[in-house]
């Protein structure tokens, strides 16, 4: 029976075009949540944006974009690989990142809880531009590594919330053993890519730069 979602044998196209289509989905549903039934501000000073904050901080234009390079690489991009580590039923857990960033952009985006700027001082369309040449981009490099990383699954597990005893990981292979195939290095690259393009776009606009 085919699962409702690609798995590591299919394409790295395919797992590419489910998992943003779903993003998208859910981050424009959140989108609505947020901007109608939401205060604006509501999740600016939460945990969703705390990275952003202390970012925000950082005295130069070289300090903050090493901090937010640090943070989008270094922290989001290294948990999604070690998510994809693990498979429940076959289902790559590093996909429940998308699935959570997706609704969370959505919420920050809808209530203009960003740290960084007030989306009311652009009109619609700056706004819709730079919100797809940053954000969205950002979002999308994410993907990408994820999408090409579905293979480190290395630790199967048969329950969501069963871990010990018998339910205890399958342990599949070693990670020095994974092969990633040329079109999901490539897709690989190109994610961590787009990730460091909508960083210094990002830190650029915080500069007055854009």
């Amino acid at each position: 029976m085919n699962k409702p979602f690609p798995t590591q044998d299919e394409p790295v196209l395919k797992r590419l075009l489910w998992l943003y289509g779903l993003y998208m989905l859910l981050s424009n549903a959140a989108y609505l949540l947020g901007y109608y039934l939401l205060p604006e501000g509501a999740l600016r000073q939460g945990p969703q944006t705390a990275a952003a904050q202390i970012v925000g901080r950082a005295s130069s234009f070289w300090g903050e974009l090493a901090l937010t390079l640090l943070f989008n690489i270094g922290l989001v991009v290294a948990v999604a690989i070690i998510m994809n580590l693990n498979q429940v039923r076959g289902f790559p857990v590093g996909y429940l990142y998308p699935i959570s960033l997706g609704i969370v952009s959505g919420l920050i985006s809808g209530t203009n809880s960003f740290t960084a700027s007030d989306l009311t001082q652009f009109n619609a369309r700056d706004g819709m531009a730079l919100g797809l040449s940053i954000g969205n981009v950002e979002m999308l490099g994410y993907i990408l590594v994820i999408a090409a990383t579905v293979k480190f699954g290395v630790y199967h597990y048969r329950s969501w919330w069963r871990w010990g005893g018998e339910w205890k990981p399958e342990k599949s292979m070693a990670i020095r053993d994974v092969r990633l195939a040329q079109s999901e290095v490539i897709v690989l690259v190109l994610g961590i890519a787009l990730v460091v393009a909508a960083g210094i776009r990002e830190t650029l606009m915080a500069y007055g730069a854009l």
